[in-house]
């Protein structure tokens, strides 16, 4: 060992060489099996990015699933941010933080002029920056002052904060030439995905209504039918995901009661009568999802040209 070593010292006082003989073993190979031990095993704290917020957690009793060598450095309802964000490298995230970065997911955004910019999950962006290493900065500003920490900024519009003609650079000038040259860029880029949309809309929409016109006609005529739907597993299946077996009534205050509804355990019932898989029960509700969640934003659609 290297360094001072009063704390060494003092622990081979206080282990008596009977003591250690008992166990097998003698003072000083005792306190480096110590020394080892703690340092084999020694935390690995992760921080909140949450600036100031000082809580920790260890992540290598979190992955091993034992105890914390602390309480407070318990891992329970910490969350991970992926590499999506700000956050090349991710980050983590406390408890007492979580909704509030969750409400305020920061995503970094490449203009189209090369610069950089963040798309925060609020709807806050700030001014583009040239190099995208400030960006994280700007975000933990605009995250302590939603979190009371520091005080509002300035609105940018206001006249008592606006830097007098006189007064201006020639790099703030060019700060706010670069300003009027992404809004130009962003109104291209925004036009540009307007006639996109259009276009995709002009496309989805008949072919959305033309399937819901099918899938209707085709659940009247399987409801009209007189055979027995639910005899059979096939036939039970694709009831379930065309008509429904369960209550789909949603108007407010309807209760489910089995009586004059489907109720909410329909197809449970057909999956336990023909012993259908679970998985297969969960996928088929979702596919009646999806076909019922079509039909009605069709028949909006419809309601709306």
């Amino acid at each position: 060992m290297t360094g001072k070593t009063e704390a060494r010292e003092l622990l081979l006082d206080l282990i008596g060489a009977a003591d250690a003989a008992n166990r097998g073993t003698t003072p000083e190979q005792a306190v480096d099996d110590a020394i080892a031990e703690a340092i084999l095993n020694q935390p690995s704290l992760r921080d909140c990015l949450v600036p100031g917020c000082m809580r920790q957690f260890d992540a290598m009793s979190c992955m091993a699933g034992d105890p914390p060598p602390r309480p407070s450095w318990d891992g329970k309802g910490w969350a991970t941010l992926g590499s999506g964000s700000i956050f090349p490298a991710g980050g983590h995230i406390c408890p007492d933080h979580k909704q509030t970065v969750t409400e305020h997911w920061p995503r970094r955004l490449k203009l189209p002029s090369d610069r950089w910019s963040v798309d925060c999950a609020c709807g806050w962006t700030p001014t583009p920056q040239t190099w995208h290493g400030v960006l994280r900065a700007h975000w933990e500003q605009h995250l302590l002052t939603e979190l009371g920490t520091l005080p509002p900024a300035a609105p940018i519009p206001d006249p008592e904060h606006r830097t007098p003609l006189t007064e201006h650079t020639e790099r703030s000038l060019s700060e706010l030439y670069d300003r009027v040259e992404d809004a130009e860029a962003d109104r291209d880029g925004t036009l540009d995905f307007a006639r996109t949309a259009f276009l995709l809309y002009q496309q989805a929409v008949p072919a959305l209504l033309g399937a819901r016109t099918a899938l209707e006609a085709l659940r009247t005529r399987i409801t009209l039918d007189s055979r027995d739907w639910t005899a059979d597993k096939v036939d039970a299946l694709l009831y379930a995901i065309l008509v429904g077996a369960d209550c789909e009534d949603d108007t407010e205050g309807h209760v489910h009661n089995d009586i004059d509804c489907a109720g909410e355990q329909g197809l449970w019932n057909l999956a336990k009568q023909h012993g259908i898989p679970a998985e297969q029960t969960i996928q088929a509700n979702q596919h009646r999802w999806w076909i019922a969640n079509a039909i009605k934003t069709a028949k909006q659609i419809q309601e709306q040209r």
